[in-house]
């Protein structure tokens, strides 16, 4: 029988653990450089460009698009100026035969529940603004006429205010 050397067992472990540790070390860095394309592709840059006649208007606001969309901002501030009546007359429209039951069907299950397919309908719409004063407004709506109420009323009211009643309503 054969004697085993100990020197031989110790310097096995060694190598080992060495191993071992290289190996976690490869497997950090592969993680953070997974993490790091993650982030960069999971979150595109939107662009902002000028529109070619972004020339400042006398009130201080250019047109830029934004994701696809025009809109109007300060210059200055780059915040967004006020809704246009056509912004307006299509949030107010977004809203039209929102409480309509027209088409809507129910499905009756063997357990005794009811199924329905809204269309979409039946929801409310959270705006908010901004007052003459720096203050916001917000308030929530589930028809077209509150919904234009709110955007052309010059009051401050934090919440829902007279609005929120329209909501209510059934």
């Amino acid at each position: 029988m054969k004697k085993q050397n100990k020197g031989d067992s110790h310097a096995s472990a060694r190598k080992h653990k060495r191993l071992f540790r290289i190996g976690i070390f490869a497997a950090v860095l592969l993680a953070l450089g997974a993490a790091t394309v993650i982030a960069k592709y999971a979150s595109p840059v939107k662009e902002v460009t000028a529109s070619p006649n972004a020339a400042a208007s006398d009130d201080g606001f250019v047109t830029v698009n934004v994701g696809g969309k025009k809109i109007r901002v300060n210059a200055r501030t780059m915040q967004q100026g006020p809704l246009t009546q056509e912004q307006s007359q299509q949030i107010a429209d977004a809203l039209t035969n929102n409480k309509s039951t027209a088409g809507l069907v129910e499905v009756k299950h063997a357990d005794g529940t009811v199924e329905m397919d809204l269309q979409g309908r039946f929801q409310n719409v959270m705006l908010a603004k901004q007052n003459d004063d720096g203050s916001v407004s917000t308030a929530c709506v589930d028809n077209p006429e509150a919904a234009r109420a709110f955007l052309n009323s010059t009051e401050t009211t934090t919440g829902s205010g007279s609005n929120r009643k329209a909501a209510i309503k059934e």
